[in-house]
């Protein structure tokens, strides 16, 4: 076998399609043309336009993974994630507000949704004319579905909503809402949950939550007071519609992280190369070539894991596991990465003249969204143990 040249690396295959690589350089294009020149501003001010999304609607951002008959583009799970990784790399805040679009929101209502729902709802979804929300973390029920107290009672002309929900995307721009409430008691003594849409008109909003990073998304605090619903799926099923939905918000969380981790890394390695200090490029100092060896093989551990996870989704199989482990891992080790990256700017990572200190901020919710690393722990154990 002859060796391959040492110039040639070997691209790892991607699993996608011709008409999916041109999505994903589409993708980079819309960044390139309308987020790159916008995003500090964006970042300044602590708010998203409307128009990025209509923009984004435009050019398919907005439903990846809706079949074409209902106006989306029908990608593949491993597309998306390829996706969210681009959209990361340009402006982290974005890249969170439409992967919790795509797969918590619209992936709710056609995994579980009537078709009369699906008709009504995801076109107008899918091209970025509306937006969406999914709510489930309240101020005493984060990871833990049993403290809920959003209760929601059948009248005589249907469902009725009372509660407060807290960290929720885009909860005070969505036009509509996936919302889980408790709805009874099961038969073991749980509380029985279940999945209702709400229109905007119903939801009360309270504030912006001021959060460290992702400062341009929405992260919304709602109320409900007798908010008119309609029923998602069968009663009594939320909290398992809710873990499906997880298996998947996960990937996209860890596909978030690979982004900014991808972002700050190449940042570093540039700079590393066009510093000089004491005569020579400080990439040629081993201090700073062993943090570039660690963020590298990091990195690529992350972005398989990831994809990995999406590729058995796109098997149909259920990744409660998988996803834990892209995601846990994802986002730890792209943590240590864009500290390592602001650590090789020095002074300059620091400030605020560069996105280095940004990264950093982001990043850090990927280690708390859709459950802890701590909860992703518990359930990576859990579904071990199930195995023996």
């Amino acid at each position: 076998m002859q060796p391959l040249p040492a110039n040639k690396p070997v691209a790892m295959p991607t699993g996608l399609d011709e008409r999916e690589r041109a999505f994903l350089r589409q993708a980079a294009e819309f960044c390139r043309a309308h987020v790159d020149p916008a995003c500090e501003q964006w970042e300044k001010e602590e708010f998203l336009p409307r128009e990025i999304f209509t923009q984004a609607g435009n050019v398919g951002l907005m439903g990846m993974l809706v079949l074409p008959g209902l106006g989306g583009q029908g990608l593949s799970f491993v597309a998306y994630a390829h996706v969210i990784i681009e959209l990361a790399r340009h402006y982290a805040a974005l890249a969170l507000d439409i992967a919790t679009h795509n797969s918590l929101c619209l992936g709710h209502i056609l995994a579980f949704g009537s078709q009369a729902q699906m008709q009504r709802l995801v076109p107008r979804l899918a091209s970025g004319e509306w937006l969406a929300a999914w709510a489930l973390s309240e101020p005493q029920a984060g990871s833990d579905c049993g403290g809920m107290e959003t209760t929601a009672v059948e009248t005589q002309t249907g469902w009725e909503l009372c509660g407060h929900k807290t960290f929720i995307t885009q909860g005070r721009r969505a036009d509509v809402l996936v919302v889980l409430a408790k709805t009874g008691t099961a038969a073991n003594g749980q509380k029985e949950l279940s999945a209702f849409l709400l229109p905007k008109e119903q939801v009360q909003l309270v504030r912006k939550i001021p959060t460290y990073g992702m400062k341009a998304s929405d992260t919304a605090e709602i109320r409900f007071e007798h908010a008119k619903a309609e029923l998602l799926g069968q009663r009594g099923h939320g909290r398992a519609q809710a873990l499906i939905m997880l298996d998947r918000g996960r990937i996209g969380i860890a596909a978030l992280a690979v982004g900014i981790a991808q972002a700050a890394f190449s940042a570093a390695r540039q700079h590393a190369v066009q510093r000089e200090q004491f005569g020579h490029p400080i990439a040629d100092f081993q201090a700073i070539q062993w943090m570039l060896a660690d963020s590298a093989t990091e990195l690529e551990a992350a972005e398989l894991l990831t994809l990995h996870a999406a590729f058995l989704q796109d098997q149909g199989r259920r990744t409660p596991k998988e996803s834990a482990m892209a995601k846990l891992f994802a986002s730890e080790a792209a943590t240590r990465i864009c500290n390592r990256a602001l650590q090789i700017h020095g002074g300059y990572g620091y400030s605020r003249d560069l996105p280095m200190e940004r990264y950093l901020r982001d990043i850090k919710l990927c280690e708390i969204a859709e459950g802890t690393s701590e909860i992703q722990r518990l359930v990576i154990t859990r579904q071990l143990l199930k195995e023996v």
